[in-house]
């Protein structure tokens, strides 16, 4: 754990007691912003140290084998399952299981970890026998988990299980403190201790507000600090984007006023054609944002995911 801001000392001083108690423990926090190394920390302070840390990503499995990758499958469960084979639940026994975009289970998939997390019980797909497993859950999210359980894309009772031990991971932005030491850290992970940032490139490392958090500080600092020949690494080796004035409030306001009137003069739309049409074209803006998850883009308005489909059916000049 790298970082003397107070931010980060807060979190650190938490480490001890949880890895000590070894609870199921969610972990929250902006994509980017170290929720993995929180994981890893505690697995190192517990007494697991010594035994597996197995993370999955759970938005990469398929919603069809979710449950045989957690709880394992009989031989003969299904279509190509020509032998048993024990799931990642078994390969932690005894160790830590890091279950990250925890909120990219399905609901039948939730339930599974409901139960298991309750009883430490399992039973594999295709099995009639329950499996008992000592492992310690620690699960991570980047999503807003009471929103989706209002969206019912997330359990309300799995939350509250989740919810008994809980460590919020800020984003960088929020303690920028911690930058000098960290690009520091990263420099000399490359081998480029040798290797410094001009005082410009201090100063925009300062002052960026870092959208990618930590990891993207980390690929800025190990890029530069590669392909920069100089032992003095300017601020243009960063290549971060040029600084934009933003737009107030105010400007923002005015700009979506002229544009629906517009819709609305030019286009000849009534008041419901034209808040049909800026739903659809909010939902298919969450879509791209969320790279075509529906039930992310869903749980980031706060509609349920079935009113994804009806949202894109209906045609912008439509009544």
């Amino acid at each position: 754990m790298l970082g003397g801001s107070a931010v980060m000392a807060g979190i650190t001083r938490r480490l001890d007691p949880v890895a000590r108690a070894e609870r199921t423990t969610l972990i929250t926090g902006p994509t980017g912003a170290g929720k993995d190394v929180i994981a890893q920390s505690l697995h190192a302070r517990s007494r697991r140290c010594h035994e597996p840390f197995i993370a999955v990503h759970c938005a990469a499995l398929p919603d069809s084998l979710v449950e045989a990758e957690l709880f394992g499958h009989a031989k003969g469960a299904f279509t190509g399952a020509f032998q048993a084979r024990g799931g990642l639940v078994r390969t932690a026994e005894r160790g830590v299981l890091f279950l990250d975009e925890i909120d990219s289970l399905s609901l039948g998939a939730q339930a599974k970890l409901l139960r298991f997390l309750e009883t430490g019980e399992f039973r594999a797909v295709g099995s009639d026998q329950s499996e008992k497993s000592d492992t310690w859950v620690i699960v991570a999210t980047n999503q807003d988990l009471r929103g989706r359980v209002q969206s019912q894309l997330f359990r309300e009772d799995l939350l509250y299980r989740l919810e008994v031990v809980r460590i919020d991971v800020p984003p960088l932005c929020q303690h920028r403190d911690d930058i000098t030491v960290l690009t520091a850290h990263f420099l000399g992970e490359v081998g480029c201790q040798h290797k410094y940032f001009s005082p410009a490139a201090c100063r925009r490392l300062a002052s960026y507000e870092w959208p990618g958090n930590v990891r993207e500080l980390r690929h800025r600092v190990e890029s530069a600090a590669l392909l920069c020949d100089a032992t003095e690494i300017s601020e243009d080796e960063l290549g971060l984007p040029e600084a934009t004035e933003p737009a107030t409030a105010a400007s923002g306001e005015r700009t979506v006023k002229a544009t629906l009137w517009q819709m609305v003069e030019e286009r000849g739309m009534t008041l419901a054609q034209a808040t049909a049409a800026c739903e659809k074209m909010l939902v298919s803006a969450a879509l791209e944002a969320e790279l075509n998850n529906r039930a992310r883009a869903a749980a980031r308005l706060g509609i349920n995911v079935r009113t994804i489909y009806k949202k894109l059916s209906v045609p912008p000049g439509s009544s």
